[in-house]
């Protein structure tokens, strides 16, 4: 038997010094007709690694996921206008790469692409229930029939037609550099999330009415907005997670717990800045000196 048929879909991959994950990455997509790594500077061996394995590779100053995926589709010479887009901690797994040619092989134009469930894994462990799967996210998408539009410090699709829903899932390692990194590529996550609420037009009316959407990517985004409206947001977010069955994950799921409850006291403090900033008063005051003399 010779070998298998290469799925017509063409692969981008995002990286900055993803040294640690792109190899594994790379071997996960060897089923894929056509795969790219579109990088953003690495400074370690990620461009090097991808061209051993047989990636192409380019590279664009990296301003926002949104951006950096719309460039693709209009920069890069892709071989096939279905596009699957993963970062370089993402896996692709045998039984989502089936789904996927299978999608691709019944396309007839109605579809803007699918959304794909998320797989978080924490220590090796699926967060099943604490990273609430399955989260769904627009991967698989035609480049001619939609757009990605920047929301907080991720993005969403943006197209005339629907998406639909694919049952199998990729695989995402999102711990894969250690906590101290995590920790540090959140805090600036948690900037761009506070811009959001912050300059949100949203009534509560409609977030109220989005949490009773029939489609669940509707529902888990309205119930989102809606929470960091609420008082007491970091505790409430440690229960919401907690009560999305955390503990039956293990000490994974219960150290993951604790790190959103981390994040959203992250989103808190970089809102009370916005806030200062938008208040004139409030600047000028707490830039007056104080008796009790500067601060730690």
């Amino acid at each position: 038997m010779g070998a298998p048929v290469k799925i017509p879909c063409s692969v981008v991959v995002l990286t900055l010094n993803e040294q640690c994950n792109i190899r594994p990455c790379l071997e996960s997509l060897a089923a894929m007709d056509d795969v790219h790594v579109l990088d953003s500077g690495s400074v370690d061996g990620t461009c090097e690694i991808a061209r051993q394995w047989g990636a192409k590779v380019a590279t664009n100053a990296f301003r926002s996921f949104g951006d950096q995926r719309n460039w693709a589709h209009d920069h890069l010479a892709l071989n096939h206008d279905w596009v699957l887009h993963l970062d370089a901690d993402e896996r692709l797994t045998d039984a989502l790469a089936e789904e996927i040619r299978l999608a691709i092989a019944a396309d007839n134009g109605s579809l803007a692409g699918w959304l794909i469930p998320e797989m978080t894994l924490l220590n090796g462990r699926w967060l099943r229930h604490a990273a609430q799967y399955p989260r769904y996210q627009a991967r698989l998408s035609h480049r001619h029939r939609m757009r990605f539009v920047d929301h907080g410090h991720g993005q969403r699709e943006s197209s005339n037609l629907p998406f639909a829903y694919m049952q199998s899932a990729y695989e995402h390692w999102a711990f894969s550099h250690g906590i101290e990194h995590w920790l540090r590529k959140h805090a600036t996550y948690a900037m761009q999330e506070a811009r959001q609420v912050f300059e949100e037009k949203q009534s509560l009316v409609a977030l109220i009415a989005g949490v009773f959407a029939r489609e669940p990517v509707t529902r888990r985004r309205a119930l989102k907005r809606l929470a960091l409206r609420l008082p007491m947001r970091p505790t409430l977010r440690w229960l919401h997670v907690m009560g999305s069955g955390a503990w039956r994950d293990g000490a994974a799921g219960l150290q993951y717990a604790r790190m959103m409850r981390t994040f959203q006291q992250m989103i808190d403090v970089c809102m009370d800045d916005l806030r200062r900033q938008a208040t004139p008063g409030l600047m000028a005051a707490s830039a007056s000196p104080t008796r009790s003399g500067s601060s730690p």
